[in-house]
């Protein structure tokens, strides 16, 4: 009996000593709509508001103030490399599509 409880101790801290070895600063993080290139190159302008939702997926940005535009906002990073940060920003005047902005950028973490 003693030595079971010995063994189950062991292997309990064994495992809890795992955890520490563990890095989370190499994770990936990931926040915001995914915005690829191949949606982004699907946009056209003159297409109707339901296309590009379709298309784009609803803004996690809520367009409570101007209707005719929608944000998009996407990071990605993994470990300590650069924050990749895209911004989309598309306007409609009579639900149709009439300009879209986009900006991709890499900078150091915070």
């Amino acid at each position: 009996m003693r030595m079971k409880t010995i063994l189950i101790l062991i292997s309990i801290v064994l495992s809890l000593t795992h955890c520490l070895s563990y890095d989370f600063s190499r994770s990936k993080v990931q926040q915001g709509n995914i915005l690829s290139p191949a949606r982004i190159a699907h946009l056209k302008l003159g297409m109707s508001k339901n296309d590009a939702a379709i298309l784009m997926g609803t803004s996690l940005i809520s367009p409570m103030f101007n209707q005719d535009r929608w944000d998009f906002a996407y990071t990605w990073r993994r470990g300590t490399s650069p924050n990749i940060i895209r911004h989309l920003t598309l306007f409609f005047s009579n639900d149709r599509l009439v300009k879209i902005e986009k900006d991709v950028s890499a900078r150091k973490p915070d």
